[in-house]
């Protein structure tokens, strides 16, 4: 397993601006997996983005957005939903109500499996989400990958990066499970852990499976 140092390196990420949704981005270089990064602070997003949210979601996302009573909880749910599928669309090239977002619990066996977002014709795209206070945290990727946030007490507090790097561990390694396998916790083969580059305030860690998650020992 490949860890990332902190304070040193830490990978980009880029702020979601849900007004103006990202473009696709290109492919990975060759031998090597991408993970799209982004970050999102809920106390910067106004009407617009919450329209821009809501204006992506699935009908059945959309019916819970209106079933909320206007305020902060039905913003957030439209920023958040719509902004996870703002950056699947990007990726995947199709419109955002089009995709199914799978990150349930498995109708076989009621555990959590990979979280994916996937439209008929192309592969899938992995994603994971953290929020810690206004910071929301998104990470997609062609593998299984998990995000992870803390709140920073001080400049290189080494308890927000371990706690971040932990939530991110949790959320991939619980999910390793490709969907619809129900076959028990997978075995990483390979991974990296990264911290990343988020607004002041606090720290953030992503887990991304570089090998392929085997059959159970």
């Amino acid at each position: 397993m490949r860890r990332g140092p902190w304070p040193g390196r830490r990978v980009a990420a880029s702020a979601l601006d849900l007004t103006a949704p990202p473009e696709r981005p290109g492919p990975p270089a060759e031998g090597a997996e991408r993970a799209d990064l982004w970050t999102l602070l809920l106390t910067e997003q106004g009407p617009a983005a919450e329209a821009a949210g809501a204006a992506a979601l699935a009908a059945a996302e959309h019916g819970v957005y209106t079933a909320l009573e206007p305020g902060a909880v039905r913003r957030r749910f439209a920023v958040v939903r719509g902004g996870l599928r703002l950056l699947a669309a990007a990726r995947l090239g199709c419109p955002p109500g089009r995709i199914a977002v799978l990150d349930g619990a498995c109708p076989l066996c009621a555990r959590p499996h990979d979280s994916v977002a996937a439209v008929a014709g192309a592969e899938p795209v992995h994603f994971s989400w953290d929020r810690c206070g206004d910071l929301i945290v998104y990470a997609l990727s062609g593998t299984t990958v998990g995000a992870g946030a803390s709140p920073l007490a001080d400049h290189g507090d080494p308890d927000a990066a371990a706690a971040a790097r932990r939530t991110a561990r949790l959320t991939a390694g619980g999910r390793a499970v490709m969907r619809g396998g129900c076959t028990g916790p997978g075995i990483i083969a390979d991974r990296s852990v990264d911290m990343v580059a988020v607004p002041h305030g606090y720290a953030a860690a992503v887990v991304r499976h570089t090998g392929t998650a085997g059959q159970p020992a």
